[in-house]
């Protein structure tokens, strides 16, 4: 008869643990595939939405939302993208379009810079430190476009800074989102302006560390991303 180490006992023991282990963390518990079920279905529901809003002749100059993604959104399953090329923004939740709303980026001589970032800071009432209007000390505007790395204020004259409202910073050199005036195409000094009620939404929703890809043509809208030329 043929006798079995204890040292052989212990290592396939050990072995089956291992396995059974493996098995254990592969394994997706039913909560856990409903939750992918129902992703992929809001996901499906979503594409077919946002293609009948983009099939309308004002889409440019509406907000698109997608109620049902919206109510699942916090501040853990949010990301934004932008895109330069459509002068569009959007709000995934779970990966999925929730939101489709018009933008204004920089323009050429400013032009917003593209790669992936995280919300830094938010603040509800921001004035920027870099342009605004120099006024005289009877409040007459010097100078209306004003750089306050450019343009020198004169004795008794004082600079003010733009109002962005709903402040989400980017970067440290001052590009961010924010409420400002949207044309229908590239405007701003860098930064990405947004519409009143599409930066309060977007205010509530981000939390530092929010994830935001800013690319000439937005990953959710192509796959893969398309460069500009």
């Amino acid at each position: 008869m043929k006798t079995i180490s204890l040292g052989r006992i212990s290592g396939l023991l050990l072995g089956a643990f291992a396995l059974a282990l493996s098995g254990c963390a592969t394994m997706e518990s039913p909560a856990q595939k409903k939750v992918s079920r129902e992703d992929k279905a809001l996901q499906a529901s979503a594409k077919t939405e946002h293609a009948i809003f983009r099939s309308l002749g004002a889409w440019k100059r509406s907000t698109y939302r997608n109620k049902a993604l919206l109510e699942k959104a916090t501040p853990e399953n949010v990301a934004i993208e932008i895109s330069i090329k459509e002068q569009r923004g959007y709000l995934l939740v779970r990966g999925a379009l929730a939101m489709d709303f018009p933008v204004a980026t920089g323009k050429k001589s400013h032009p917003t810079p593209t790669g992936s970032f995280t919300i830094r800071a938010k603040e509800k009432d921001y004035h920027s430190n870099l342009y605004g209007k120099i006024f005289d000390a009877t409040g007459v505007v010097l100078v209306e476009d004003a750089d306050s790395r450019v343009n020198p204020v004169p004795e008794g004259a004082q600079f003010v800074g733009a109002t962005m409202p709903y402040w989400m910073r980017l970067t440290d050199g001052g590009v961010g989102l924010h409420v400002g005036y949207v044309p229908g195409h590239a405007a701003s000094h860098g930064c990405v302006r947004l519409k009143d009620d599409t930066a309060k939404q977007l205010f509530e929703l981000v939390k530092i560390g929010t994830p935001v890809t800013i690319a000439y043509e937005a990953p959710v809208m192509a796959e893969p991303v398309s460069k500009k030329p």
